[in-house]
């Protein structure tokens, strides 16, 4: 692969966003530096070599700073990781890795990205999750592995108990996971090159970048860390990319920018921090920052005890913490054991600050906002580069700096960059002689195994609405003779002979469930029967003990209290007789009848059931109940995988449309047509952060 530029070079054309920014940048911030700042040089990052290249044809001088943001604790997840490593490679999926959250160890594949679907996406597009992970071999445990697992992303994470930040990993503890994370996601991405020139030419780059990572870890000791490693990766990557050693450029880490002293307290970067210590906007910088945050899931300063600021001290080898102010008392909350720093006079400037600081941790410490604030760090001094969908907070900041502006206190902040690639569109036009063998979900939406790059390129925005239209389509599917039809028609597998076992098995049910209606029917005859021999009993029942009360109780009432004559209690007793066989007559003997009536109804009630039991349970319709589950199962299965492909095509394609990774250009193709021409189609934004 060349790493030197022909000595002709054709000059880009701009797109007019791009132009009108440029012009916009020689009036209003002539010298002002770029700054490109990310967590690893081996993800999106370097992709910003393509400013680079236009900065080089359209400002050439301008200065481009690209930095590791190493200040971030390093990745971690509550999932139980069976090593004995302190780093782990690991997928980010909906079920054991749900909580992961990774920084400073991401990387991507060809055409990969970190788009997780999820249980919540299946069900929303009407695969009934649970349902399947009961039907699972393995259970629901495989189902999250199987299918809910970002394609083609990985993730480095730290196994230890404890929190550490980026800058404080050492080389030589992670450098075997990071090869063995290097090896995965440029094995997978050789894969998706069909012809074996491209991937020879591709593994070779491959293999180069591993050698930069091992040689650079092999000349380094102990205290070395992975971020040092990242910093001196980018200028060679941005090299691959521009095939010459970039101009004007210089790497750095957020520990070296935000290092806070007495000799770098002044600089324009820690204004914003004055806000939170003058008495004269410590207050209305406060409630201005709870304000922005109120709402939105971060914290407001309340959270983190008293005098707190939304800035953190990270010291190398020691951690980071939340800095709290109070009076001349500094507080650093360094996990379980915070550390009070004290000061002669009240800490109300950043002078007194720098002083207690750099007394406690001498000039090695690091003052980094939290996530709304280090952007008016970073673009105090800056033009901060950032991809489109990078950064969420940038809106929080400008409305932390509204709300400021509101209290009278006005910022000297410039505008962040905003660059929009057409990462795929490029490749149409980059003629590239690589042939692409797709991933399965790729395939799919492509409808070949197979593609050149430059009809990837040209289909990739055909594709994904195609499969946006598929979700949509898909989850309308309520009915399941619907999603057999709709799996029929769309020729997903041999469905034809599945619809039909369906139907038949349906019309196998349907015939037995007449039957059974019958004798459902009989049952249900003979409890109306039984109903209405129970309600003549009781009638029966309270008729008879009227009778008794009226004519029987009496005489039986005068035989036990009252003094008769021998005559008149045989009198007496002889009425009583006739009354008793009287009402045996009447109520007894007809309320025998009915009993035997209600016997015999519930004999037949339990015959017809057991009939009805029987019929059901036989093995022809049990066989057609199985018949049903396994195609139920398997058409579910079948919407699932769909859903899954749609998804990661639409998500992951526009995503690293957007947001691609650095190398994949090079390995693609190797002659720099395809990098050439995403920078022919960049467009480019101001985001302002204070109110215009």
């Amino acid at each position: 692969m060349p790493l030197t530029k022909p000595t002709v070079q054709v000059e880009t054309e701009l797109r007019p966003s791009v132009a009108a920014l440029l012009e916009t940048i020689r009036s209003q911030y002539p010298g002002v530096p770029f700054l490109a700042l990310g967590q690893t040089a081996l993800w999106d990052e370097p992709a910003k070599a393509v400013w680079r290249t236009i900065l080089d044809q359209h400002l050439p001088g301008a200065a481009l700073i690209s930095g590791v943001h190493d200040t971030d604790y390093f990745a971690k997840t509550t999932a139980h990781i069976a090593a004995d490593d302190k780093f782990a490679v690991l997928r980010h999926d909906d079920g054991r890795t749900r909580d992961l959250w990774s920084a400073a160890g991401e990387m991507s594949s060809l055409f990969g990205s970190e788009s997780v679907p999820t249980r919540h996406m299946y069900m929303k597009h009407g695969v009934p999750f649970d349902w399947l992970a009961r039907h699972e071999p393995g259970g629901k445990a495989n189902l999250y592995d199987a299918m809910t697992a970002a394609w083609g992303w990985t993730g480095l994470v730290h196994t230890e108990q404890h929190h550490v930040i980026a800058h404080d990993i050492p080389i030589c503890d992670i450098l075997t996971a990071l090869l063995r994370q290097m090896d995965l996601a440029f094995m997978e991405s050789l894969s998706c090159l069909e012809d074996p020139q491209s991937r020879a030419a591709a593994s070779e780059l491959c293999e180069r970048i591993k050698d930069w990572a091992r040689s650079f870890a092999a000349h380094c000791d102990g205290a070395t860390s992975l971020t040092d490693l990242y910093r001196d990766l980018l200028p060679k990557i941005y090299q691959l990319l521009l095939q010459h050693p970039p101009l004007h450029f210089s790497a750095t880490t957020t520990t070296q920018l935000l290092r806070f002293h007495s000799e770098t307290y002044q600089r324009p970067r820690f204004a914003v921090v004055d806000l939170f210590l003058q008495p004269a906007t410590r207050a209305a910088a406060i409630r201005a920052y709870n304000s922005c945050v109120a709402g939105s899931g971060i914290y407001g300063l309340e959270n983190f005890g008293p005098g707190a600021i939304p800035f953190d001290l990270v010291v190398p080898g020691l951690g980071r913490g939340t800095i709290g102010v109070s009076g001349s008392k500094v507080t650093i909350e360094f996990g379980d054991t915070p550390a009070v720093l004290t000061s002669p006079t009240p800490v109300q400037n950043l002078e007194t600050l720098a002083r207690v600081i750099e007394n406690a941790y001498g000039d090695r410490a690091v003052l980094v906002g939290k996530a709304i604030t280090l952007i008016n760090m970073l673009a105090a001094e800056h033009l901060v580069v950032f991809h489109e969908t990078a950064s969420g907070y940038t809106s929080s900041t400008e409305a932390f700096n509204t709300a400021l502006a509101k209290s009278n206190i006005t910022q000297s902040l410039y505008p962040i960059v905003r660059l929009e690639y057409g990462t795929w569109d490029a490749l149409a036009d980059s003629n590239s002689a690589a042939r692409l063998r797709l991933p399965s979900h790729l395939a799919a939406a492509y409808g070949a195994q197979t593609v050149s790059a430059a009809e990837f390129g040209t289909r990739w925005r055909d594709v994904v609405a195609d499969q946006k239209s598929t979700l949509r389509e898909i989850k309308s599917l309520n009915k399941m003779r619907d999603l057999l039809t709709y799996l029929e028609a769309k020729e997903f597998g041999d469905w034809s002979a599945r619809r039909q076992d369906y139907e038949q098995a349906l019309a196998t049910l349907s015939e037995y469930a007449q039957r059974s209606e019958v004798l459902r029917q009989r049952v249900e005859e003979h409890r109306r029967e039984m109903a209405m021999w129970k309600e003549e009993r009781a009638q029966l029942e309270a008729r008879m003990g009227d009778d008794w009360r009226r004519n029987s109780l009496p005489l039986v009432h005068r035989l036990r209290h009252e003094t008769l004559s021998d005559a008149e209690r045989a009198q007496l007793e002889t009425k009583l007789a006739h009354e008793t066989a009287v009402r045996e007559r009447i109520f007894a003997q007809p309320l025998a009848i009915g009993q035997d009536r209600i016997r015999a109804s519930r004999r037949l009630i339990a015959s017809f059931q057991h009939q009805r039991r029987l019929l059901e349970r036989g093995s022809e319709p049990r066989a057609a109940r199985a018949t049903l589950e396994q195609i139920t199962v398997e058409a579910q299965r079948a919407r699932m995988r769909i859903v899954h492909d749609a998804y990661i095509t639409v998500d992951s394609l526009e995503h690293t449309n957007l947001r691609p990774t650095a190398w994949w250009f090079p390995l693609v193709d190797p002659s720099g047509a395809w990098f050439e021409g995403m920078a022919a189609r960049v467009e480019a934004r101001f985001e302002y952060v204070t109110p215009r």
